[in-house]
């Protein structure tokens, strides 16, 4: 490979990783993204789940818990449930088990599913529902 390309191929994943640089914070009881709130959320449990409330008429958004799949001390079974209200829709994903609850914020970020004013994009989420959903609870089998 020569020195022009591969210089050209790392200047364009440093800028596309610059790209989203976002600060997102969970800080009492708001959501901030660059330091502008855009949702309100609740903790309950030990932090295992989290509620995201609209800023204008505190509507639910977003609940999201960390699924232990009925095996506390066994971890590799463990998942992420997020249930987003207006769409009614489901995701179980445990590629995401191990991650925060900012970093779920960033993931929705990321993929266009939620805006910086809090808005959930339903096209977005419908293909973050495809990308992530694994449909863990339907084909797991308890004895």
């Amino acid at each position: 490979m020569n020195k022009k390309l591969l210089l050209s191929i790392t200047f364009t994943i440093l800028i596309a990783s610059l790209g989203f640089s976002q600060k997102i914070k969970l800080k009492k009881g708001k959501v901030l993204v660059d330091g502008k709130e855009i949702l309100k959320y609740e903790k309950r449990g030990l932090g295992t789940e989290i509620t995201f409330y609209s800023l204008d008429n505190n509507d639910e958004v977003a609940n999201m818990f960390q699924e232990d799949n009925g095996t506390h001390n066994y971890l590799d079974d463990d998942y992420k449930k997020m249930f987003f209200a207006k769409d009614e829709i489901w995701v179980e994903s445990s590629r995401v088990r191990t991650r925060g609850w900012k970093y779920m914020v960033k993931l929705l970020l990321e993929n266009n599913v939620l805006d910086n004013e809090g808005n959930i994009n339903s096209k977005n989420l419908k293909k973050f529902a495809k990308k992530y959903d694994e449909n863990i609870t339907n084909r797991t089998v308890r004895f």
